[in-house]
């Protein structure tokens, strides 16, 4: 018998992101199971073979609500006034469309057909009266209420109210308390059990085993969950029916990795501690830079033998550009009241050197080289990514620290770049890197890298050398 047109605009085999049931039915493909949205506001999942209804949600009083497919990837029952009555879980903008599948479950999937989240045929009250699960498993039949526990009672597996399951370390473990594994299992509140048909659920949502294992093509129907298993060494592990295994955390391979890593971390400290604080007074003078209030990030290039205005030329910076002006202005026009950033420059001339400044800049970091052209430039860097540390000679770099060579860098070592790795080392050596604890009192001498860049220049800057008016200029190409 032919379906009227009506009664197939009706009825829905796919919901698109984006539309809407109203009076309406989303049904199955075999038509064996149908979601009916009906006029009433009432949703209701229906087995069209066996004439009853598997589950429903009702609109409190006499208030209509359409049932919607966001295009967040949200189902949604809302009322006209916009208030959710019942929703599919939490947004996932993967999703695409809902479907009633032949095996009846309501699906929502993403553009390749890969389930993203499911409203199961079981009954959500049934499943959360199964056994709770006890020792160190949860076994077919039972549900997670309380935490399964490692049998030497170091990890523990439970579950949040946020809808997490979570893998963490017991209070009377080495450490204490600590996460060591979680993962977004189903909405919040949705208890998880393994059912008789070896498929993890969350509340009514089979889709627990994709989120679980990261493998969103995996088809949960075609694998067998047996036990989930929480082991000594803080693994948890989801067994099949042959007891091989279809999922491990593999969280005790990192807690291992950790446990090195805090090992050696320990091993440092205590080398660290052992070592001897730089003596006062053994430094250089520091009001100077003291004088400059330079941020976390900046860069003071030293090049020897040239005026300001050659070394500003170097630097980048256009003939009409360079100007007269004071420390104070560079550092204004560093940083404007008009945007988040600028780009400045003061060369000031010291010693037979010009310390060229850039109090929010980097210019000299990448410039260093050709600003040694027929003479030498020494650049200091100071940024969030750690410190840069370099010398340049006619063209060539002799020594380079980056800003991830710290190690080497705090420890007096030979630089790894430069085709004279060990220009510095002379210069470290006299002010005790490697020698001294490193944060010991800080405060009271330059920062290593900058002291080493004096003592490699052979100047003594003073605060005076900064004050009043020098060359400097600001240039948009700098940004």
């Amino acid at each position: 018998m032919r379906q009227t047109r009506n009664e197939m605009e009706a009825r829905k085999t796919v919901l698109n992101a984006g539309d809407h049931l109203f009076g309406q039915s989303l049904v199955s493909p075999n038509g064996a199971y149908a979601l009916e949205h009906r006029t009433d506001g009432t949703l209701v999942f229906r087995d069209n073979l066996a004439s009853e209804d598997l589950w429903q949600v009702s609109v409190p009083g006499s208030e209509q609500a359409w049932l919607y497919l966001l295009t967040e990837g949200l189902l949604v029952l809302r009322t006209a006034t916009g208030v959710p009555v019942w929703s599919s879980g939490r947004i996932d903008r993967q999703v695409v469309a809902a479907l009633v599948q032949d095996d009846g479950r309501l699906v929502l999937v993403d553009a390749d057909g890969n389930q993203r989240w499911s409203r199961d045929p079981v009954d959500a009250a049934l499943t959360a009266c199964s056994t709770p699960a006890r020792g160190d498993r949860l076994g077919v039949g039972e549900v997670l209420v309380g935490p399964i526990v490692s049998p030497n009672g170091q990890y523990a597996l439970s579950q949040n109210p946020d809808g997490r399951c979570e893998l963490h370390t017991t209070p009377e473990a080495p450490g204490g308390y600590r996460t060591v594994w979680s993962a977004w299992i189903g909405a919040p509140g949705a208890v998880l059990s393994l059912g008789q048909d070896g498929v993890l659920r969350a509340g009514t949502d089979s889709t627990v085993l994709q989120r679980w294992t990261g493998r969103m093509r995996l088809d949960a129907s075609t694998v067998v969950v047996s036990e989930v298993v929480v082991r000594d060494v803080g693994d948890v592990v989801l067994v099949g029916e042959d007891g091989s295994e279809i999922d491990i955390t593999r969280t005790a391979a990192e807690e291992t990795r950790l446990a090195g890593v805090e090992r050696e971390f320990a091993a440092r400290e205590l080398e660290e501690s052992a070592k001897p604080a730089r003596p006062a007074g053994s430094g250089m003078a520091k009001d100077w830079f003291d004088s400059l209030d330079l941020s976390d990030f900046f860069t003071i290039t030293w090049v020897e033998g040239v005026d300001g205005r050659e070394a500003l030329s170097r630097l980048g910076a256009e003939a009409d550009a360079i100007t007269s002006m004071t420390y104070d202005d560079a550092v204004s026009a560093a940083y404007p009241e008009h945007d988040e950033n600028g780009s400045s420059a003061l060369a000031v001339p010291v010693g037979g050197w010009v310390a060229v400044i850039e109090p929010n800049g980097y210019q000299g970091v990448y410039r260093g080289t050709e600003m040694s052209a027929g003479t030498q430039a020494i650049v200091f860097h100071e940024g969030m990514d750690g410190t840069h540390l370099a010398w340049h000679r006619d063209g060539k770099a002799l020594a380079v620290y980056s800003d991830d060579d710290h190690d080497e860098l705090a420890g007096g070592e030979p630089a790894p770049e430069g085709v004279d790795p060990s220009a510095f080392v002379a210069f470290m050596a006299r002010i005790g890197l490697g020698e001294y604890r490193e944060d010991e009192d800080e405060g009271d001498f330059l920062p290593p890298a900058l002291e080493i860049a004096c003592l490699a220049a052979g100047i003594v800057p003073e605060p005076e050398d900064f004050a009043g008016e020098h060359l400097g200029a600001v240039s948009s190409e700098w940004g």
